[in-house]
C-alpha cells in the first residue's frame, strides 16, 4: 500500500509539473517557448501599413493545425486566413520554416536564444504585396527575397498590445539591403531597398508585435508596416 501511495503521489507531482510547464510556456528544456508549435491555437493580428501616402489595414488569422509525422520527422502546419499553409519544424538548429520548393529550410529562431544571438535568413519584400493589383507580373516579383541579418537585442522587454500586457519579451532586430535589379527598376523605378524591422516575442504566446520600415530609392515605395496581436486563443 505504501508503494502504491508513493506511486500516486509521484504521478500527481509529474502531472502538476507538466501543467505548470504548459501554463508558463516552457519548452522541453525548461526554457521559455517563444514560438509555440503544436496544440490548437489561433493568433489574431491587425496589420497597418502606410505606403505612397495611403493607409492600408488588414487582419491576419493564423491557426495551428494538427502536427504531422512524415518519415519520422514531425511537422507543424499553420493555416492562414487566405488559405495558405506555412509548415514549421523544430530541430537542433531551432525553429525552421519548411521550404518545399527548396531543400534548405528557412531559419525562424535559433535553438539558443540569448542577447546578441544572431542569424541570417531570406525574407519577402512586403511592399510588393500592394503592387499586385496594378501589374500582371506581380506573382513573379513577389518571389523576390532579401537577406536579413537578425540579432536578439533584449530578453526582458515589456509590450502592451490589444491582446494584453506582456512581460519578459524577446526583442529581435533585423536589417538588410539590396540593389533592386532589372525587374523592379523596369516596373517600379526602384534601384535600392533597405529594411529595418523589430519583432517582440512573448513566452508561451509567440509574436506579439512587429514594426518594419522598408525604404526605397527613390522613396516612392517607402513602406511602414506594423503587426499587432489582437487576441490569442
Amino acid at each position: 500500500m505504501h508503494n502504491r501511495n508513493t506511486w500516486y503521489r509521484r504521478r500527481r507531482t509529474g502531472l502538476a509539473l507538466i501543467a505548470l510547464l504548459v501554463a508558463t510556456g516552457c519548452g522541453r528544456s525548461g526554457a521559455p517557448d517563444y514560438f509555440p508549435l503544436g496544440g490548437k491555437q489561433v493568433w489574431d493580428y491587425e496589420i497597418n501599413r502606410s505606403i505612397k501616402g495611403e493607409q492600408h489595414k488588414q487582419r491576419l488569422l493564423l491557426t495551428s493545425l494538427p502536427a504531422a509525422n512524415i518519415d519520422g520527422e514531425e511537422y507543424f502546419p499553420q493555416l492562414r486566413l487566405d488559405g495558405r499553409v506555412d509548415v514549421f519544424s523544430r530541430s537542433r538548429n531551432g525553429i525552421e520554416r519548411v521550404n518545399f520548393a527548396n531543400s534548405a529550410p528557412l531559419p525562424v529562431l535559433p535553438a539558443e536564444l540569448k542577447p546578441k544571438a544572431s542569424w541570417r535568413a531570406p525574407g519577402q519584400i512586403l511592399f510588393l504585396e500592394i503592387t499586385g493589383a496594378f501589374h500582371a507580373t506581380f506573382q513573379e516579383r513577389k518571389k523576390l527575397t532579401i537577406d536579413l541579418d537578425y540579432v536578439v537585442e533584449a530578453m526582458d522587454d515589456t509590450v502592451d498590445v490589444a491582446a494584453g500586457h506582456f512581460t519578459n519579451c524577446m526583442r529581435v532586430k533585423s536589417t538588410g539591403s539590396m540593389f533592386a535589379g532589372a525587374t523592379l527598376k523596369e516596373f517600379l523605378g526602384i534601384s535600392f531597398i533597405q529594411i529595418e524591422q523589430t519583432e517582440w516575442y512573448a513566452p508561451g504566446v509567440g509574436l506579439v508585435k512587429r514594426e518594419r520600415n522598408e525604404s526605397t530609392t527613390p522613396a516612392d515605395w517607402n513602406n511602414y508596416f506594423e503587426q499587432e496581436l489582437l487576441a490569442v486563443n
